[in-house]
């Protein structure tokens, strides 16, 4: 009788515990889905790309996971396993995460040639990304802006293994999205580091 009942226990102590873990997964956490891998998020997108377009505008309620999404997109764009078509639909996608300053000053057209350029000779000269660290920098940053530091880490070893850039998000009708960006010097990475 007492083997039944500490399996009992066992079995609703199991059961317990995979509705607590589940409901965590499910309660619309964006970070498991399409924050958890380029190949997610491009086989979400071909999948259901209303639904993911959906997402993203979740996604824009947080300066961190707007950054967090273009580098998922940029490591997938880098990563040599990708073809025209896809790099058109992540270029799309990608463009949704920008200001509309950015978007005029930066015609799709444009846009794409000069993506496929780079992403052709990152592969000619084999250089991948392979990861992505982010620091928001709350010093410079106010309700209505945001500077998210960057370090998009490369399959090269030695100085040229990492590339520094700064970005800088506005708010607009309470979505973030992305302003601009630039190259910036090497920096540390503070506290809790976000690899994706």
């Amino acid at each position: 009788m007492r083997k039944f009942i500490a399996i009992l226990i066992l079995v609703c102590l199991g059961i317990f515990l995979f509705v607590i873990f589940d409901s965590k997964m499910s309660d619309g956490n964006l970070d498991d889905t399409l924050l958890s891998s380029s190949d997610r998020l491009l086989k979400d997108l071909k999948d259901d790309y209303e639904g993911t377009i959906e997402k993203i505008t979740e996604i824009k309620k947080s300066p961190e996971q707007v950054i967090q999404l273009n580098n998922i997109i940029m490591q997938k764009l880098y990563s040599h396993e990708i073809t025209e078509d896809d790099i058109e639909l992540l270029l799309k996608v990608q463009r949704k995460l920008y200001n509309s300053m950015l978007l005029d000053n930066n015609p799709i057209e444009a846009h794409l040639i000069k993506a496929k350029e780079e992403i052709k000779a990152y592969k000619k000269n084999n250089t991948k990304i392979i990861g992505s660290d982010i620091q928001k920098d709350d010093s410079r940053s106010t309700e209505n802006k945001s500077i998210i530091k960057v370090v998009f880490h490369l399959n090269i070893v030695g100085p040229n293994g990492e590339v520094y850039e700064e970005y800088i998000l506005v708010k607009n009708e309470g979505l973030w999205e992305i302003l601009g960006w630039q190259k910036t010097d090497e920096f540390i990475i503070v506290g809790e580091k976000d690899e994706r």
